[in-house]
């Protein structure tokens, strides 16, 4: 397995606006979603986080809104980790078309903390740092 996972999603009507383009915060859920799931893949889910007294919160978006996504649409999320630090992680994510995959609608790069149960700064589990260091080394 290499250090990229997709996501498959359709765009219904309740994803998007008046003009039936989704809507700008809904990118923000789509990206979530991929890596919630990456997450529960690599068998760091939410029950995982919740024997390990640790949450993942972002602590920023940069997101670059290209294209607009519409209804009916068949996308994919990108998710990549960029970077690992002691207590966070860097991903870069995008939304594709799923039919034409060069056609980039939206891209971000979010920060993902690891705290504890308090909301302190913790360190990474080894269990999640030895699955990005597997998947690193097949890039």
């Amino acid at each position: 397995m290499k250090n990229i996972f997709i996501f498959p999603l359709r765009i219904y009507i309740e994803d998007t606006d008046y003009g039936q383009v989704v809507y700008h915060a809904n990118y923000l859920k789509f990206f979530e979603r991929a890596r919630s799931e990456w997450a529960e893949q690599a068998g760091m889910g939410i029950v995982a986080q919740q024997e390990l007294r640790v949450c993942f919160p972002v602590r920023y978006a940069h997101v670059d809104f290209i294209k607009p996504a519409k209804v009916g649409q068949q996308c994919e999320v990108v998710s990549r980790i960029k970077e690992a630090r002691k207590a966070s992680l860097i991903y870069d994510q995008y939304l594709r078309l799923s039919a034409t995959p060069d056609t980039i609608l939206c891209k971000a790069e979010i920060k993902i903390a690891c705290v504890d149960q308090h909301f302190q700064p913790r360190r990474l589990p080894e269990s999640f740092m030895n699955f990005i260091t597997e998947n690193k080394r097949d890039d």
